[in-house]
């Protein structure tokens, strides 16, 4: 209504103005378009390596289980050790000791150990955020 009350005002100087104003909307109107279109698509590829990346995780985890053999129930025993020697009465000092001894070593020493066991059992830092 209101493009035909100033088209007849302005003559077709006025159909031109609003032919401008509604293609600059439309134009407008693509652009959020292309926008969102790209921000779905984003999303998109994130969840798909996201997922991706929780496949390999799984896979890995079965493969670590078929390949463990006796290694995973030996880290336990070894674990279990000093936690089994604090309990038995004359033991106490030999487990203290033993951590004491622990202490005397060095760092790269205590960390490499602690990456071993965390290999072994699949703890994984770097996926929990």
């Amino acid at each position: 209504m209101w493009e035909t009350i100033v088209g007849k005002l302005l003559g077709s100087f006025g159909e031109e103005v609003a032919g401008y104003y509604r293609d600059r909307q439309k134009l407008k109107h693509q652009k959020e378009l292309v926008k969102l279109e790209g921000k779905i698509a984003y999303e998109e590829a994130k969840l798909r390596r996201a997922e991706s990346s929780e496949g390999r995780d799984h896979e890995w985890e079965l493969e670590s289980i078929r390949n463990s053999g006796w290694k995973d129930e030996w880290v336990l025993i070894i674990l279990s050790i000093p936690l089994i020697l604090v309990f038995i009465p004359g033991t106490t000092d030999v487990a203290l000791r033993g951590f004491e001894a622990l202490e005397q070593t060095p760092d790269w020493f205590r960390w490499l150990v602690t990456m071993i066991y965390a290999a072994t059992y699949g703890i994984r830092l770097w996926r929990r955020r």
